[in-house]
């Protein structure tokens, strides 16, 4: 990590800092500030040896220079919510991190997209419609389960963004 990363870190922080006062907790928890905060520890301590993640410190510098419009621009609030969700995926892939919920939300997905696929295909051969039900439901919490394995492993291997 370099000075100059640190230097650009603590002032960023020190400004979101300044920000914070003009929004309510409601409006900084809508607005995922949190989720900015670890992104940019992250940048802070990657950007030495990521081109990308140099890339974002530019993006986060951009970001807190505009938050003044946050609260009345709704396509400011798109925007940081697209900019955020792309350096998640870039940490995801790039660096095997991950953000608080990931794998919940993704198993939750394939589950209850396998469980009703299986309960359909169940239901055509025994003519029962309440397996598409059961089965959804069986896959819905087996991916909620899974998906909660895999983020408390991450927690632990510190892989946390």
């Amino acid at each position: 990590m370099g000075v100059k990363d640190e230097i650009w870190h603590r002032k960023w922080v020190d400004a979101m800092g300044r920000r914070r006062d003009g929004l309510t907790a409601k409006q900084w928890t809508r607005y995922k500030m949190d989720g900015l905060l670890r992104v940019a520890a992250r940048v802070r301590g990657l950007s030495a040896s990521c081109e990308t993640c140099l890339g974002f410190q530019h993006t986060l510098t951009r970001l807190e220079e505009e938050m003044q419009e946050l609260p009345d621009s709704k396509a400011q609030r798109q925007y940081q919510s697209q900019q955020l969700a792309l350096m998640e995926a870039h940490y995801v892939v790039g660096h095997r991190l991950a953000p608080p919920g990931f794998f919940v939300r993704k198993w939750v997905r394939l589950g209850l997209l396998a469980g009703l696929v299986i309960g359909c295909m169940a239901a055509l051969v025994t003519g029962s419609f309440l397996l598409i039900a059961a089965a959804t439901a069986a896959g819905l919490g087996l991916g909620a389960l899974y998906g909660q394995i895999d983020d408390q492993k991450v927690e632990r291997e510190h892989r946390r963004i």
